[in-house]
């Protein structure tokens, strides 16, 4: 579902594909699907279908489907030299809050923004934000300048450090023009949404600028 959103879609159908080994008792079955059934209500997706065989370990396989207006797709690859970049949500922390289990995909903040700005780029932050920086400098091939001091630190990731690399946010990061960037809301709802950074240059490269003005390069680990 953060998926889907972060390219600007509605999640619309899934599939589910299922290994399980002989002995798996019918009540864990019955209550993973209980689960996905739940989930997908929730965001108004059907499980249309899949496939189940046998395995020697369980293994689980969720592809999911959406649509898009053609004019509200958004990738990663079309970020351009002199956007500002924004991130929702507050960042650092997931794992060891447990939060990773429990996000929310930010399914309506996409559809808003889509909606109201022309976003040029946009992906979910799944890996950590530096490792997904420089995902979208690749794809975009332009070079990013993040502010530190701009970095939204959530409660448990403590520092600016945990925020760029801890990962498993599934926050959105986007890419809008000078002239949009005014109608960027600060808030959707109750989720905060913050520029960190801009599009400098052409080439590939991530630098962070750090609270003494000086920048350096912006390595994930």
């Amino acid at each position: 579902v953060s998926d889907i959103a972060a390219m600007g879609g509605v999640p619309r159908w899934a599939v589910v594909s299922l290994g399980l080994p002989p002995s798996t008792p019918l009540q864990f079955v019955e209550g993973l699907y209980g689960g996905l059934e739940g989930c997908a209500r929730r965001f108004g997706v059907a499980i249309v279908g899949g496939d189940t065989v046998r395995a020697p370990q369980v293994v689980v396989d969720v592809a999911i489907l959406g649509t898009a207006h053609p004019a509200q797709v958004t990738l990663r690859s079309n970020a351009k030299v002199g956007d500002l970049v924004f991130v929702t949500g507050r960042l650092g922390g997931s794992l060891s809050s447990g939060r990773h289990a429990r996000f929310l995909p930010r399914l309506r903040e996409a559809q808003m923004l889509v909606r109201r700005l022309r976003v040029h780029a946009m992906m979910d932050l799944s890996d950590g934000l530096a490792s997904d920086l420089w995902q979208m400098s690749r794809a975009s091939r332009v070079r990013l300048r993040i502010d530190a001091a701009r970095v939204p630190v959530s409660r448990t990731g403590r520092t600016v450090t945990h925020a760029l690399m801890d990962g498993e946010d599934f926050e959105l990061l986007f890419a809008v023009g000078p002239r949009d960037a005014g109608r960027v809301p600060r808030r959707i709802g109750a989720c905060p949404v913050t520029r960190i950074g801009k599009v400098v240059g052409r080439g590939v490269g991530v630098e962070l600028q750090g609270r003494d003005g000086r920048t350096r390069p912006l390595a994930p680990r």
